[in-house]
């Protein structure tokens, strides 16, 4: 699999088979007109809102469903307190809400720490539009010490204008 950018334009090419690609997300099978999103990552490899134009893109508009958070992986950290927060924000970092799909008091260490634990968001997003901007996914610790573990997410929204 191979990623050709021409600066000029602004264009990503890719060419080979392309699945999920990690922490940059894809669509996968949704029901009726809820679509679903899926992030995949690991400890030392979180989703960030970046300008390379990878990531996968919650379009403008659209409502929030749900979000889970599926622990592949338990999660350690050296002080034994890290939790996670995921949200979204604009491709160029700007905030729409970092914590809007699980907030830290849902995916806290002892609810991250634990392999095949699933975390329901319910952060201020959940049930909302995203708003007049398109989002990526951000995922963060509370405290960056974070050793290891792995999880993927799976956003569930209602976007009719495609």
């Amino acid at each position: 699999m191979g990623y050709e950018s021409n600066t000029g334009l602004g264009v990503l090419n890719h060419y080979g088979p392309r699945e999920t690609n990690g922490k940059y997300g894809a669509a996968s099978k949704g029901t009726g007109i809820v679509k679903r999103a899926q992030w995949d990552f690991s400890y030392d490899d979180l989703p960030d809102a970046a300008t390379d134009g990878l990531g996968f893109v919650i379009p403008a508009g659209a409502s929030i469903v749900s979000a889970k958070l599926y622990v592949d992986q338990a999660w350690t950290s050296t002080s034994g307190t890290t939790d996670l927060t995921v949200g979204l924000q604009q491709a160029n970092g700007t905030e729409i809400d970092n914590d809007g799909l699980v907030a830290a008091a849902e995916a806290t260490q002892t609810a991250i720490g634990t392999e095949g634990n699933v975390v329901t968001g319910a952060g201020a997003l959940i049930g909302k539009s995203v708003g007049a901007n398109a989002g990526e996914l951000v995922v963060a610790p509370t405290v960056a010490d974070l050793t290891a573990g792995k999880a993927r997410i799976v956003v569930e929204y209602v976007y009719d204008k495609d």
